[in-house]
This record gives structure tokens, sequence and C-alpha cells, in this order.
């Protein structure tokens, strides 16, 4: 007959196994894990960044205002209608996401037709 896992004899290999052939490379890589931690810590820490944002520099950003002051003189200007008539889309907009993915529909499940009585009824019925 096969030994279960609460056999004494079993939990005594197990033991026995724990021991002498994982507690040593446990420790080993406890070892190895505490020697790297040490070694970072008495390394400097390296220079945090200044900052996530990006920085434009001053010379970008007076092009980029100069650009912006041209632009407004440019719409201040009269300038005939049908040049800046915007094409609007006449068609509808898309329905909804769930209108265009066909759903694969599930079976519905039939009622039973045979109707068992329930116990109060059947309860009443006996006295």
């Amino acid at each position: 007959m096969a030994k279960s896992s609460r056999a004494s004899s079993r939990k005594a290999n197990n033991q026995r196994l724990k021991a002498k052939v994982f507690s040593p490379v446990e420790e080993a890589r406890a070892e190895r894990l505490s020697a790297k931690l040490l070694e970072l810590a008495a390394q400097p820490r390296p220079p945090a960044p200044e900052s996530s944002e990006m920085k434009v520099a001053d010379n970008e950003g007076e092009n980029a205002r100069g650009e912006e002051a041209k632009m407004e003189e440019d719409t201040t200007a009269p300038v005939d209608a049908t040049v800046n008539a915007m094409d609007v889309d006449t068609a509808k907009p898309a329905a909804s996401r769930r209108a265009d993915k066909k759903r694969i529909e599930k079976r519905r499940k039939t009622k039973s037709k045979i109707v068992f009585p329930r116990y109060g009824d059947r309860k009443r019925t006996k006295r």
C-alpha cells in the first residue's frame, strides 16, 4: 500500500530533507542577498532628476509666442466667408459600439413543463 503524506515515516523524511538539503541552499541565498544589499547601501546615491516635466528653452518659447501673434493678426483681417467655411459631414454619427458588434445570442433555458407543488401546498392537502 502507498503511504499517505500524513504517515510518520514520510514526515520524518521530509524534515530530514529540509534540514540537510534545502536549509543550506536557503541560507546561501540569504547571504548572497544580504551582501548585495550591503554593497548597494554602501554606494553613494545617484542624483535625483530635477523634475519629470520637460523644460522648453527660452528662445523656442519666444518664437512660439511670435507665431501666435502673427496668426492672430491674420485672423483679424477681413477675409471672404466662403474661404473659411468649414466642410461639415452630413452623415449621421456612428451608432454606439454595442450596435456595431454583433453579439452571439445565448441559448435561453426553457422552463420545465413539470411543475411540482410547493411544500406548503402539499402540507395543506394532507390534513
